[in-house]
């Protein structure tokens, strides 16, 4: 982000409510009863208001707080669940929503740096604002696509915001995808595989030949990968190729001992 704008000050163009409760990571908020349309536009991008899995921010000194809208509900029912008599008008609307980082604002080489670090250590007050969070931010949540990265998707809530995914972690470490049946856990898989694939002619790179191996008891993923090899037949034999085998199993099988 070029120095044309102090991020850290708000745009009220994109303010959308106030808090009225904090528990830990899960906080709630009242929508602006002004707020006729669930939709904000800003820099030419439409963005939705408590749309599920939609990104709010709070500003809390130079710190911003960031959030996942999980729930659009009317106040009255929150009030209700509570145990309190309804003392809204029907039309007041509240947003649950569960925090999840924090970022804080940094000028560097004529630019503004938004350095974001998953946690929560700072938590928002009751009457704090609420604000959408623009495009250019969530570039910076969801990577810059530099370095070595895939292209996983695109944010919903955001106009098209492109999501990355750093490899090294991506693949250094332990990665599950959950879900409910039917949520789309299999698509998922087949996407950041493919995605995975893809990364060589992505990054210009001409020897990327990256060996996967998936285990399909359900043969899910055999019309996903059309030119996969099948290292499994139908007489219950399995073929491994040779790069599967560290150095040890190689010397086993080639050398009697």
């Amino acid at each position: 982000m070029k120095a044309k704008r102090n991020p850290n000050e708000t745009i009220s163009n994109l303010e959308i409510g106030a808090v009225i409760e904090v528990d830990g990571t899960h906080i709630i908020a009242e929508l602006d009863p002004k707020i006729t349309e669930l939709t904000r536009v800003y820099g030419g991008i439409i963005y939705p208001i408590g749309q599920f899995g939609s990104i709010i921010k709070i500003h809390y000194g130079s710190r911003l707080i960031f959030g996942y809208v999980g729930r659009l509900r009317i106040k009255s029912e929150y009030e209700r669940e509570k145990g309190l008599t309804p003392e809204s008008s029907g039309s007041a609307r509240i947003i649950e929503v569960d925090l999840f980082g924090e970022g804080e604002w940094a000028f560097d080489k004529n630019k503004w740096r938004l350095d974001f670090e998953r946690g929560v250590t700072t938590f928002p007050l009751p009457q704090q604002k609420i604000y959408l969070t623009p495009r250019t931010e969530l570039g910076f949540i969801y990577g810059e696509g530099t370095g070595p990265v895939i292209l996983i998707g695109e944010h919903v809530g955001s106009g098209g915001t492109p999501c990355y995914a750093e490899m090294n972690e991506l693949l250094g470490k332990h990665t599950a995808i959950l879900g409910s049946t039917g949520a789309g856990k299999s698509g998922t898989v087949a996407a950041l595989l493919h995605a995975i694939l893809d990364r060589g002619s992505d990054a210009g790179h001409q020897n990327w030949h990256p060996q996967i191996v998936v285990l399909d008891p359900h043969n899910e993923y055999g019309a996903a990968f059309p030119d996969h090899v099948r290292l499994c037949t139908d007489e219950n034999s399995l073929s491994l190729p040779y790069w599967l085998l560290n150095l040890q199993e190689t010397v086993n099988l080639l050398i009697e001992i």
